[in-house]
């Protein structure tokens, strides 16, 4: 993974931009993948993992009503929550995730967004992923990473 955070760094320095993240499902694992590239706090303004309804709204604005009706687990949810991050951090873009890593049924799933001031959404889409809880969070952070590498590569131009 590390390939895709120096990527990820490279593309953002050549393109003078910076990216933040907001995470739920993976619990951090998006901020880790990043920063595990030296010199990445050229690129990367921070994150935050909104764990509650409650912080997710206050603090990235996701609307209030969708979160209790989702219990925030919604594509909606993700991209409201990119955009959340976009502000909250002043970047450029920014990259969300929500989910559950585990079910009753077995059947873990994420939603994840990446958005671009001044709050497009980019992509955003619903993942199925599998194993257990660690391996469900590190699968979504891993497929939000390379999402956002591939989308910045086609920014990029050849």
């Amino acid at each position: 993974m590390n390939g895709t955070a120096k990527e990820i760094k490279a593309l953002l320095l050549e393109a003078g931009k910076t990216v933040s993240v907001a995470e739920s499902i993976t619990a951090g694992r998006v901020q880790a993948l990043l920063t595990s590239e030296s010199g990445v706090s050229k690129v990367f303004k921070g994150g935050i993992s909104a764990y509650q309804a409650p912080v997710k709204v206050e603090l990235l604005g996701v609307d209030a009503a969708l979160a209790e009706r989702t219990d925030c687990v919604d594509e909606e949810i993700a991209r409201q929550m990119a955009t959340g991050a976009l502000k909250l951090f002043k970047s450029d873009y920014a990259i969300a995730t929500c989910g559950y890593a585990e079910r009753p049924d077995g059947n873990p799933y994420a939603f994840f967004a990446i958005a671009q001031e001044p709050g497009t959404i980019l992509h955003s889409e619903r993942i199925e992923l599998s194993g257990n809880r660690t391996d469900a969070q590190q699968e979504a952070a891993q497929r939000a990473l390379k999402t956002f590498s591939n989308l910045l590569r086609i920014a990029a131009g050849p």
